[in-house]
């Protein structure tokens, strides 16, 4: 696949990027340096020297190595032509024989860094500490880790957690937020609990639209990446109908923009349609939802500023041609 240029990312959706919580030591000049040459495309040496920075305890280098081995998209195709000793070196701290994620030692340090291991870690016996782990990663932004968290809150019976959150976040959560709010609601009225809602909702009926408008394809889209059509199927690009549902609805999310500029981009003016239903439905086969095309850590590396640069169509081309995307058609 001919890979696309970069240009026309360079500065889009600036005006979507919120302020967040900075991370002490995120402005080094030294890191900034490498975060720059990562973002460049140079990654292997990038990646390298994060390393040898994490091992002088730097923190904010542990966070983004850590996220970055922990995300598949970003660090498969280099895992894969390693030697095992090498994905050692490359990715984890040098504590015992298999090494140890960065995010162990960070935690000691960092309230991030603990919030963020809490969302990748094995749930210790009694109930997580919700009320420090979800405020610090909402205050960072990191949006992706804490709505797959947020799980964890209905298997404790502290949806009111996520759905205080969410609410009180709306334009952080997004579209994937809402339908996860939608779930959450649904959850507590289940188990027989009056879940918090909106001041402007005091009705049955009102509820009931609310969750309706949650609930709805669109929202569950932005979750899962899959599009509901009539008869209880799933939206396909490979069928007439299925082509033009995933087209409209990916010019609806703004989450989804990216894909737009990609199409814009890549493929003719006759072959737009085509192009944002295969790309997002190969988006959707990878996993990659909700958020699919987020930074590895939106605290250290705004989606925005991921979005516009150089190695961000790279990844995008390679996660395509490991789903078999065709191209424009």
């Amino acid at each position: 696949m001919r890979l696309l240029t970069c240009a026309f990312f360079l500065s889009v959706l600036a005006t979507l990027t919120s302020a967040q919580t900075p991370i002490p030591g995120s402005a080094d000049s030294d890191f900034v340096e490498i975060v720059e040459e990562w973002l460049g495309g140079n990654e292997l040496d990038a990646l390298k020297n994060m390393s040898v920075l994490a091992q002088e305890g730097h923190v904010p280098a542990k966070i983004l190595l850590s996220r970055i081995a922990a995300t598949h998209w970003l660090s498969a195709h280099i895992t894969e032509r390693l030697s095992r000793k090498e994905r050692i070196e490359l990715f984890r701290e040098p504590k015992g024989l298999s090494g140890r994620d960065w995010l162990v030692s960070a935690s000691e340090e960092s309230e991030l860094a603990r919030a963020l291991w809490a969302t990748q870690s094995y749930v210790p016996p009694g109930v997580p500490d919700f009320e420090t782990i979800v405020p610090t990663l909402t205050a960072y932004g990191e949006t992706k880790p804490l709505l797959g968290y947020f799980i964890q809150t209905l298997l404790f019976d502290r949806e009111d957690v996520a759905i205080r959150t969410i609410i009180e976040n709306d334009a952080l959560f997004g579209a994937a937020g809402r339908d996860f709010l939608g779930f959450a609601i649904q959850t507590m009225i289940q188990k027989g609990k009056q879940p918090p809602l909106p001041a402007d909702i005091g009705t049955n009926e009102g509820t009931l639209a609310f969750l309706d408008w949650l609930r709805s394809d669109i929202h569950q889209f932005a979750a899962n990446g899959y599009f509901p059509i009539e008869d209880g199927r799933i939206a396909i690009p490979t069928r007439p109908d299925g082509l033009q549902a995933l087209a409209d609805a990916v010019l609806k999310l703004r989450e989804l923009q990216p894909i737009l500029l990609f199409c814009e981009g890549m493929c003719g003016e006759a072959q737009q349609q085509t192009c944002l239903a295969d790309t997002v439905w190969a988006v959707a086969q990878a996993s990659a939802f909700p958020y699919p095309f987020s930074s590895p850590a939106q605290s250290l590396i705004s989606d925005e500023e991921y979005w516009g640069s150089a190695r961000f169509i790279e990844d995008v081309n390679r996660t395509l041609d490991r789903q078999g995307w065709q191209g424009c058609r």
